[in-house]
């Protein structure tokens, strides 16, 4: 998955796991037709929550921590590694790790029950 492609959902969660230097990003937001088909959803469905794990961390810094939601995510591959920024208002987080991977998703139909 593409930066271009998590610009359209939120970043609603960042899990470090000390225990294999692991940083898990957790998204959601809506599924258009094209995302429909890429995470399987059935065709009632409209919202999607996903994790993606970067593992193998290395150079970690954060600058600022604040009650504001992070707001942009920028991918840039290094030869067999990634380098990750995300920023958002007060909030700088950067690191390198191996190559991003899915560990899991939901998809959902929105609204009221």
């Amino acid at each position: 998955m593409s930066t271009s492609d998590l610009s359209a959902f939120e970043l609603y969660a960042l899990h470090w796991d000390e225990r294999d230097q692991a940083i898990t990003a957790s998204f959601e937001g809506p599924l258009d037709d094209t995302s429909r088909q890429t995470w399987q959803a059935p065709p009632e469905h409209d919202w999607i929550r996903f994790h993606l794990k970067y593992p193998s961390v290395t150079d970690l810094t954060i600058e600022g921590w604040t009650h504001h939601p992070l707001t942009g995510i920028e991918e840039v591959p290094s030869g067999d590694r990634v380098s990750v920024t995300l920023t958002g208002e007060g909030t700088t987080i950067h690191f390198t790790s191996a190559p991003v991977t899915p560990t899991g998703h939901r998809t959902s139909k929105s609204g009221s029950f």
